[in-house]
């Protein structure tokens, strides 16, 4: 079971006064953070780097007391993170690091297939960053649309359309395959719907 958000909430307040409740805190949300943002980035080592500095600033952060929502307080903190990330990969490779465009490639030009990812990594992928973001907060996090309105900047119903269209392509990627052939469930071909 998820840690509750009021666990989260005390955990962060306690952070500057006891270490442990550093350590119980890392021990308990790691997971389900690095899980946001690897959807987000795609690439596993990028992915526990976000977590990782997540926790380092929050050692640093002096305004946590103020906190009133820590579950969405650390979801908006790994976003950000993963963000910024995403953009400094960008500029490495705008700068000419071609190496780097691996970690950021489509899966159909290389992106976690080519890495040994799953069906779902490769379906995530196909997402836009938006939608990824939003499937991750809301799937992973198990944040409300309310929330994730907030720490995205849009409004609850964009958040909603946007949910709801990642959804409708995720389940379209694994109703059809790459090559368009069909993968189970109902038959779709026109010679079906003639007969």
């Amino acid at each position: 079971m998820p840690a509750s958000n009021s666990w989260i909430t005390r955990m962060l307040h306690d952070l500057q006064s006891s270490p442990e409740a550093f350590s119980e805190l890392y021990e308990e949300m790691k997971k389900p953070l690095y899980v946001v943002a690897y959807r987000m980035v795609l690439n596993r080592e990028d992915a526990e780097d976000v977590v990782q500095e997540v926790f380092v600033s929050l050692l640093r952060a002096s305004n946590i007391s103020g906190v009133k929502n820590g579950r969405a307080y650390l979801f908006q903190a790994v976003r950000n993170e993963a963000l910024k990330r995403m953009r400094d990969g960008a500029k490495e490779i705008a700068a000419g690091d071609f190496e780097k465009l691996s970690k950021y490639r489509s899966p159909v030009q290389g992106g976690p297939s080519a890495r040994g990812g799953s069906d779902l990594d490769l379906a995530v992928a196909a997402l836009t960053a938006e939608e990824r973001q939003i499937v991750a907060l809301r799937v992973n996090a198990e944040l409300g649309y309310t929330e994730i309105a907030r720490i995205t900047g849009l409004s609850t119903a964009t958040v909603f359309r946007k949910y709801r269209a990642a959804i409708r392509n995720l389940q379209e990627y694994f109703g059809r395959g790459q090559d368009g052939e069909q993968r189970g469930g109902k038959e779709h071909s026109d010679e079906s719907k003639n007969s």
